[in-house]
């Protein structure tokens, strides 16, 4: 059985009451990635490193992998033997979080669009219309990368969980359209930068299996029909 879990977004109106939890599957794996993934964008504190430097977040990815609806290799580099909690601290504050005119590789989506007020205003109604709102006990700008993370957990854990193929397919519909207008058009844009800086290559193998999952998770919807989608959910 699994709970999906945020962070970054609550729920507000998302009618989650008596919403039966998903068996295992392709699209609990699929969600389970996503809560991973973006489990590695915010700032490590001691019992982050802990999880990364002792390889849990890999092995917890690997795990899923069988279970996804088609063949990925996450890949990601293990953090370096020799890396203390502040040295891979110091090193994702130096890549996404501070620099003399900001970041080099900021992880906020609209900082990489022409209009990052629309962007983010873009984000906000994604999330309002399915119940979500702004954590206030994380207080980061929507457009950030583990919250539009956590955002595709979320509807891919509604699309397992929902009943009725309607709103499974719903779902379905929604992940396509938020990666298509949101990560999967940014992200490629963060991953060319962070290549040409000297990085740690955990945050480089880190940021390279996320953009190669957006791209096969997009294609794996856009193949699959939604109806197709929703029976299986259905079933579970």
């Amino acid at each position: 059985m699994f709970g999906f879990s945020l962070v970054g977004l609550d729920i507000g109106d998302a009618g989650v009451d008596g919403l039966k939890e998903p068996e295992d599957g392709p699209e609990v794996a699929r969600s389970k990635c996503y809560a991973l993934l973006a489990s590695g964008y915010s700032v490590p504190d001691e019992e982050q490193f802990r999880r990364l430097s002792g390889g849990e977040l890999m092995a917890a990815l690997d795990e899923q992998r069988g279970e996804l609806p088609y063949e990925f290799d996450f890949a990601i580099e293990p953090v370096p033997a020799e890396f203390s909690h502040d040295d891979l601290q110091a090193e994702f504050l130096r890549l996404f979080e501070v620099g003399a005119g900001g970041p080099p590789c900021p992880l906020y989506g609209g900082v990489w669009s022409a209009d990052r007020m629309k962007s983010m205003e873009e984000v906000m109604r994604f999330y309002n219309y399915f119940g979500l709102k702004l954590s206030d006990e994380r207080r980061i700008p929507p457009d950030h990368l583990a919250t539009e993370l956590e955002f595709l957990h979320y509807l891919t854990f509604r699309q397992a969980a929902s009943s009725l193929a309607q709103m499974a397919a719903s779902y379905h519909r929604a992940q396509i359209d938020f990666i298509e207008r949101q990560p999967g058009r940014w992200v490629p844009k963060l991953k060319e930068r962070l290549d040409g800086l000297d990085a740690a290559a955990f945050f480089t193998s880190l940021l390279d299996a996320t953009a190669r999952f957006l791209v096969a998770d997009h294609e794996h919807l856009v193949e699959t029909p939604a109806s197709a989608s929703a029976s299986a959910s259905a079933e579970q």
